[in-house]
């Protein structure tokens, strides 16, 4: 275990009908609130104004702005900007996923300062030091974005997405029902965002914290049981909400502690893909994951044994012959839940040569040829792990 210092300064509710408490939990702390609603069926259903009401019982007074594309677009930030300055707001809530939660941390720290927000993430990348509050109410387990301080936005005009690091969110509500009207291709495509942020610190080559190691095999391990049972449930809450702490369990900061930085390799592959062809972010994780795994677990068989081992009850004393039994079990398991197996599972683009190409080129430029931490990628492997996207996996017990 390496040496460490932690500090998880948000506030957490858990609960079935949790999110009805949001005016009670904010009351004497916030006046007027900008509350930053993704696009989906959240005002058709009845759970914005669920939450508008909740905050006006309190005497709050909530304002809006355009809701939320999948992928969080830097002119949105800019509207929520402006917004926050000419109204005065004191506290931003998120109602949504990833891109919700990304664009609402964002437009509260950049509302403290004249720079255009664009100047932290493109620009100077000025440090964010202070910010109004942040609520947020996910609707999907996925990025684990509502416990940690990181933002991802898209550039409208170039399409390139970076990330920013603003404050931790004042105060997170996890509950179960808002998840619970995402169609299930949905939640597992949020789950594979889960898995890869897990797997970010198992697979990052550091093998000396056992009690994180096994604290990760946890969330690999009730990931995978939460989903057999949404396979056959759909809108099982207790499922769900396994879902949502197994989010905040992998990158709220806890599965960091004593390791090596973590093995970024698809996460930042995939935002230049995401990006540039307006895909669902953790679809096109789940796609690239198990590519990845062939590709490097004989650079460091031992980890991936273990993986096989203790996750996919492989029984096989050879290193590398175990590695790639579990990862194959592992893609069969993905294809039992019907997860995203290649590109054309998650958008209807042409996914060309050309468009790929353009995909890689541009992670390795925005991350300065530093791609990979088990095996440092060329721009060249970059690409032939997208090309590989399009050929369907065959798992092999």
């Amino acid at each position: 275990m390496l040496d460490f210092m932690f500090q998880w300064p948000t506030k957490l509710i858990f609960g079935k009908d949790s999110r009805l408490k949001i005016g009670e939990a904010l009351d004497g702390t916030a006046s007027k609130v900008l509350l930053v609603c993704a696009k989906g069926p959240f005002r058709e259903n009845g759970r914005f104004n669920e939450i508008k009401q909740s905050l006006t019982a309190q005497g709050i007074e909530v304002f809006e702005m355009g809701d939320i594309d999948q992928n969080p677009r830097l002119s949105s930030v800019r509207e929520g900007v402006s917004i926050c300055k000419e109204q005065r707001i004191d506290c931003v809530v998120a109602l949504g996923g990833g891109s919700a939660m990304d664009c609402t941390k964002l437009i509260a720290g950049a509302a403290l300062y004249n720079d255009d927000p664009y100047e932290f993430i493109w620009g100077s990348r000025k440090p964010i030091e202070r910010s109004l509050k942040t609520v947020m109410l996910p609707t999907i387990a996925a990025t684990g974005t509502e416990t940690n301080p990181s933002a991802v936005i898209v550039n409208d005009d170039t399409k390139e997405k970076f990330y920013c690091d603003c404050k931790h969110p004042y105060l997170t509500i996890f509950d179960p029902v808002l998840t619970a009207s995402a169609p299930y291709r949905l939640v597992v495509w949020g789950a594979m965002d889960i898995l890869s942020h897990t797997f970010e610190f198992y697979f990052n080559g550091y093998e000396g914290a056992e009690f994180q190691s096994r604290l990760s095999e946890a969330i690999i391990l009730s990931v995978m049981e939460a989903l057999n049972h949404l396979h056959e449930n759909p809108k099982d809450l207790t499922s769900l909400g396994e879902l949502q702490w197994c989010a905040a369990m992998a990158w709220g900061g806890l599965a960091g502690i004593g390791r090596l930085p973590p093995e970024m390799t698809c996460h930042w592959i995939e935002e230049s893909f995401s990006g540039y062809f307006d895909t669902h972010h953790g679809a096109c994780l789940g796609v690239l994951t198990p590519r990845w795994m062939e590709l490097v677990y004989r650079d460091k068989p031992s980890i991936f044994a273990r993986f096989a081992r203790k996750v996919m009850q492989v029984q096989n004393s050879d290193d590398n012959a175990a590695a790639l039994q579990g990862i194959r079990r592992y893609v069969g398991w993905l294809k039992s839940i019907e997860a995203p197996d290649t590109f054309s599972d998650i958008g209807t683009n042409e996914f060309s040569d050309a468009g790929l190409e353009h995909v890689a080129k541009t992670a390795w430029r925005i991350y300065g040829g530093n791609i990979g931490k088990l095996r440092k990628m060329s721009c060249d492997e970059c690409l032939a792990l997208l090309k590989a996207g399009r050929i369907p996996l065959f798992p092999q017990a």
